[in-house]
C-alpha cells in the first residue's frame, strides 16, 4: 500500500515537472502574451490592493495598542455650539473616580486636541514648531502603553515639579529632532516660555489615539495654562461662569476633552450605568444654561470604537474611497475580460497542438492540467509584481488623498496579502482557466485541427468573444463618464465665486504663544506690520483677521434685543473678529451701512457687521439690519452690539457649502494684538510672498511667522477629495480606454485571421475591397454601439447614487456620456481599421490556397 502511494506521488511529481518545463518553453515562445498577462495581473490586482489598503487604513483604522478592540470613545451629550463630543475636566475627574472604584476593571482617560507651540532646546539653541497634546496622567496606563525609554505619565505628574512639567516624546520626534539621544531623559526644554522636561519616550509604533494626527509629545492636562495650550473648545458661555483667561481644568462649563475608555468584554452595561450617574451634575448644568433641558437630562453615554471615532478621515473619506474601490474593481474586470479573450485566442491558435496530443492519447483533463500549470506560472509572476505595484501605488494614493502633515501609514499585513491572493486566484480561475476549459470540454475548438489552422470558430465561440468585448466597452464608457463628471465637479468648484477675491489674497499667520511677546508688545507690533506691508509694491490693501478662511471660524449663540428667543429665526452664527478695512481688503461687497474703521476702538460703542444670510434669518427678508442691536447672551446682554453694516454672503468654510450666517466683530474691541494678516495683491499673491516676509522681518527679526499662503491654495486644500477622485478616475478611464482598444483590436484581428478564406471566397465571387472593409467595420460598430448604450445606462444610475460627491453637474451627466461615447467610438474605429484594412486587402488565391 505504501509502495503504491509512493509511486502515485512520484508519478504526480514527475508529471508536474514535465508540465512545468513544457509551460516555461511555451511561455518563452510567446513573450508578448506572457508579458501582457503578467502586466495585466500586476496592474489590476496591485491597484485594487493599494486602494483596499488605503480604505482599510483610513476608514477602518486600528490603534497601535494592546487589545485595541476594548478601547471606546464616550458619546453622551453634544456641546451647545459646535455640536462636538467634548467634556470638561471636572466631569472627567468624576467619571475617573467612578471607574477607579469599579470592580469590573473599566478605566477612563482624557485627551485634548492637538495644538502647536514653540519648543526651545537650550542645549542646541534651536527653536522649533512642535505639536503637543494634553492628556490625563492615566492616559498611557489605560492604553497599556509603557515607555520605550524613561517613563510615561503617572498620577504624581498632575502637579508641577521643580524641573517643570513632564513630557513624553513620540519615538519619531525623538529620532528626528534629538538624533535618538539615549540621554534625553531628564533634559529640560522650554515650551511657549514654560519649562518642561523629558520624562520618557513612547514606543516606536505608538502615534497616539487619533489616526493620521500624531503629536510630537504629550503633557499632563494640568499644564494647560502654563504652556499656553490653546486648542478647540466649546462652552456654556459667561453666564455659566466661563472665563477664557482662567485655567481650563477648573471650569465645569468649559468643554475641551475627549473621553476614551478601556472596557473589558461584559463590563459595558455596568460601566455605562455608573458613568451616567456620575455625569448627572453636568446634565443639569447643560439643562440650565444651554436650553433643551429635556434633551440634556435624557442624554446617556454610549460607546463607539475609539479608532473610527477618533479618526478625522473616517467619515470624510469613506464614500470617496468606496467609489474608488468600485472603479478600480471595474478596471480589473476590464483587464480580466481582456485576459479571457487572450486565453480564448491562444487556445484556438494551439488547436493544432491539442489535436496532435489528443491523437497521441492525451485526455482533455490532461490538456487542461497543462494549461493550469501555465496559468499558475503567470499568476505567480503577476502576483509578485502586484505587491510591488500595490506598495508604490499605495504611497502615491496616500500622498494624493491626505494633507502633507498627515502621519497616517499603510500596513501590509496578512489581511492585505490574503485580499491580493483572493483577487489573483479569482482573475486566473474565471478569466484564464474557465475559458480554456469551456473551449476544450465544450468542443468549441475547430474540428480537424490536424488539417487546417484557419478554420473559423463556431458561432457560439464568436458570440461569447463579442459579448465580452461589449462588456469591456460598457465598463469603459462607465469609467469615462464618471471621470468626466468628477473633472467637471472639480472645475466647477475651482471657478466658483466665493464672494471674495480669493485669487488675489495672501494670508500671513503668526504664533505669539512665546512669553517674549506680551499683550503690550503684540498690540504695538500689528500697526507696524500693517504699515510696512502696505508700502510694498504690488499690495492693494492689508487688514487683520483673527482666523482667516477657509474652515477657521467658530459658532457663537445669537440673541437680539426686542426679539424673543422663541421668535428668533437664528439661534447661532459663525463669528470672526476682523480689523478696519477688512471687507475692502477681502473683496467682499458692502450692501448697506459701513465697515469697520479706525474709530472702532475699545472705548467706543461696540459694533458689528453681519452678512446677508444672517440678516435674512434673524430679521426676515427685506428687513434692514442696520441699527438693530444683538448680543451673544440673553438680556441684558442681547443689546451689546450695534449692527452698522451688511455685506454679501461669502463661502468662508469651503466652496461646496452655501454661505453660513456670519457675525463680524471689530478686532480692536474684542482681541487686540492677535490674528493674521490678509493682503490683497495686484497680481498673483505668491509673487510677493518673499517680499512680504522680508518686510515683516524688518519690523521684528524674531517674528514667529508660521505660514504665508495664498488664499486660493488654502481653498484648494478643501478640495483634496474632489482632486483625488478627478485624478484617479481620469487615470482609470485612460487605462480602460487603452484596454478596450487593445481588446477590440485583438478580437477583430483574430477574427479576420480566422476568416481569411471567407474573405478570399467573397472577393472571388465579386465583393469589392470597400465592401469587405465595411463588413468588418460594421461588426465593430455593432459591438461598440451595444457597449456605449449599456454604459450610458449604468453611468446614469451610478451618477444618481453619487450626487453627494458631484457639484454643478445637472444635465451635464448626459454631456459626459456623449463625450465618452464619442471618444469610445473614435477609439473603436481606429482599433478596428487595421484589421478591416487587412481583410479588405486579402488576395483571393492566397486565401483559398490556405484551405
Amino acid at each position: 500500500m505504501r509502495a503504491r502511494f509512493g509511486q502515485q506521488v512520484h508519478s504526480l511529481l514527475e508529471r508536474l515537472s514535465q508540465d512545468l518545463s513544457y509551460a516555461l518553453r511555451q511561455l518563452r515562445k510567446s513573450p508578448i502574451f506572457s508579458l501582457t498577462v503578467i502586466a495585466t495581473l500586476a496592474l489590476g490586482v496591485g491597484a485594487n490592493t493599494a486602494v483596499f489598503t488605503l480604505l482599510r487604513g483610513v476608514v477602518y483604522p486600528t490603534l497601535p495598542v494592546p487589545s485595541p478592540q476594548q478601547l471606546f470613545v464616550l458619546h453622551g451629550i453634544r456641546t451647545p455650539n459646535d455640536q462636538a463630543w467634548l467634556y470638561s475636566q471636572p466631569a472627567f475627574e468624576r467619571l475617573r473616580q467612578t471607574a477607579n472604584s469599579d470592580t469590573d476593571h473599566s478605566a477612563i482617560a482624557a485627551h485634548s486636541y492637538l495644538a502647536e507651540g514653540n519648543l526651545a532646546d537650550h542645549n542646541s539653541g534651536e527653536t522649533t514648531r512642535a505639536k503637543m497634546q494634553l492628556v490625563s496622567t492615566n492616559f498611557f496606563s489605560v492604553l497599556d502603553t509603557p515607555a520605550a525609554l524613561g517613563s510615561v505619565l503617572s498620577p504624581q505628574d498632575a502637579a508641577q515639579s521643580g524641573t517643570g512639567w513632564p513630557a513624553v516624546l513620540r519615538y519619531g520626534f525623538w529620532q528626528q529632532h534629538f538624533a535618538a539621544d539615549p540621554g534625553i531623559v531628564g533634559r529640560t526644554l522650554v515650551l511657549n516660555g514654560a519649562q518642561i522636561f523629558v520624562a520618557g519616550v513612547a514606543p516606536r509604533d505608538f502615534y497616539g489615539v487619533i489616526p493620521g494626527e500624531s503629536p510630537d509629545f504629550w503633557l499632563p492636562l494640568e499644564a494647560q495654562q502654563d504652556v499656553r495650550y490653546a486648542g478647540p473648545f466649546d462652552s456654556l458661555g459667561r453666564e455659566a461662569g466661563v472665563h477664557l483667561d482662567a485655567p481650563y481644568n477648573s471650569q465645569s462649563a468649559f468643554f475641551w476633552l475627549t473621553l476614551i475608555a478601556r472596557v473589558p468584554p461584559g463590563a459595558a452595561a455596568i460601566s455605562l450605568a455608573q458613568w451616567d450617574a456620575a455625569f448627572a451634575p453636568d446634565r443639569e448644568l447643560y439643562a440650565k444654561f444651554a436650553g433643551k433641558s429635556s434633551e440634556a437630562l435624557a442624554s446617556r453615554f454610549s460607546l463607539l470604537s475609539a479608532a473610527r471615532s477618533e479618526s478625522p478621515f473616517s467619515e470624510h473619506y469613506a464614500e470617496p474611497l468606496f467609489v474608488l474601490m468600485g472603479m478600480v474593481a471595474l478596471l480589473l474586470l476590464i483587464a480580466c475580460l481582456n485576459l479571457a479573450n487572450l486565453q480564448r485566442t491562444r487556445v484556438v491558435q494551439r488547436s493544432h497542438e491539442f489535436a496532435i496530443r489528443a491523437a497521441l492519447g492525451a485526455s482533455q483533463p490532461r490538456v487542461l492540467q497543462q494549461l493550469l500549470v501555465e496559468s499558475a506560472l503567470l499568476a505567480l509572476c503577476g502576483g509578485a509584481l502586484s505587491i510591488l505595484v500595490a506598495r508604490m501605488a499605495g504611497s502615491a494614493l496616500l500622498h494624493w488623498s491626505l494633507q502633507n502633515d498627515t502621519s497616517l501609514s499603510l500596513h501590509f499585513d496578512a489581511g492585505v496579502y490574503l485580499f491580493s491572493l483572493g483577487l489573483l486566484a479569482a482573475a486566473v480561475l474565471f478569466f484564464q482557466i474557465l475559458p480554456a476549459r469551456q473551449l476544450i470540454f465544450g468542443n468549441a475548438l475547430p474540428q480537424g485541427g490536424l488539417t487546417s489552422r484557419r478554420t473559423a470558430i463556431g458561432s457560439a465561440g464568436g458570440r461569447s468573444a463579442h459579448l465580452m468585448l461589449a462588456a469591456q466597452i460598457t465598463l469603459s464608457v462607465l469609467l469615462l463618464s464618471l471621470a468626466s463628471m468628477f473633472l467637471r465637479t472639480l472645475t466647477n468648484l475651482n471657478r466658483m465665486d466665493a464672494g471674495l477675491d480669493r485669487g488675489h489674497l495672501l494670508t500671513v499667520r503668526f504664533d505669539f504663544h512665546d512669553a517674549n511677546y506680551d499683550d503690550v508688545k503684540r498690540e504695538s507690533l500689528y500697526p507696524q506690520m500693517i504699515d510696512r506691508v502696505t508700502g510694498l509694491p504690488g499690495v492693494r490693501a492689508v487688514a487683520l483677521d483673527r482666523c482667516p478662511p477657509p474652515n477657521c471660524l467658530w459658532n457663537t449663540p445669537i440673541h437680539a434685543a426686542g426679539i424673543s428667543d422663541d421668535a428668533r429665526g437664528l439661534s447661532e452664527a459663525q463669528q470672526d473678529d476682523v480689523g478696519s478695512g477688512y471687507f475692502h481688503a477681502m473683496g467682499m461687497a458692502l450692501l448697506r451701512g459701513r465697515e469697520f474703521d479706525s474709530g472702532d476702538r475699545p472705548q467706543a460703542a461696540q459694533v458689528a457687521v453681519v452678512n446677508h444670510s444672517f440678516a435674512v434669518k434673524l430679521f426676515g427678508p427685506g428687513e434692514n439690519p442696520i441699527g438693530h442691536r444683538i448680543g451673544l447672551e440673553a438680556a441684558p446682554g442681547d443689546a451689546r452690539y450695534l449692527i452698522v453694516g451688511e455685506i454679501v454672503d461669502a463661502r468662508v468654510n469651503d466652496l461646496r457649502s452655501p454661505a453660513a450666517p456670519m457675525l463680524y466683530l471689530a478686532q480692536a474691541q474684542q482681541s487686540p494684538g492677535s490674528g493674521s494678516l490678509v493682503i490683497r495683491t495686484v497680481s498673483a499673491p505668491q509673487a510677493i510672498a518673499a517680499s512680504v516676509q522680508a518686510g515683516l522681518r524688518e519690523v521684528d527679526r524674531q517674528l514667529p511667522i508660521t505660514e504665508i499662503m495664498p488664499l486660493d491654495a488654502a481653498y484648494a486644500r478643501t478640495l483634496t477629495t474632489e482632486a483625488l477622485l478627478a485624478r484617479l478616475t481620469s487615470t482609470f478611464s485612460v487605462l480602460a480606454l487603452v484596454l478596450a482598444a487593445i481588446g477590440l483590436y485583438g478580437v477583430l484581428s483574430f477574427r479576420v485571421a480566422r476568416r481569411t478564406s471567407e474573405f478570399g471566397l467573397r472577393m472571388a465571387l465579386g465583393a469589392t475591397r470597400s465592401q469587405i472593409l465595411l463588413l468588418v467595420l460594421t461588426q465593430s460598430f455593432r459591438i461598440t454601439a451595444l457597449g456605449i448604450a449599456a454604459g450610458g445606462i449604468l453611468a446614469a444610475l451610478w451618477a444618481r447614487s453619487l450626487h453627494a460627491l458631484l457639484f454643478g453637474i445637472g444635465n451635464a451627466g448626459v454631456s459626459a456620456w456623449l463625450t465618452s461615447a464619442g471618444v469610445l467610438a473614435c477609439v473603436s474605429v481606429l482599433a478596428a481599421y487595421l484589421p478591416a484594412y487587412r481583410a479588405a486587402h486579402t488576395e483571393p488565391m492566397e486565401a483559398l490556397r490556405l484551405e
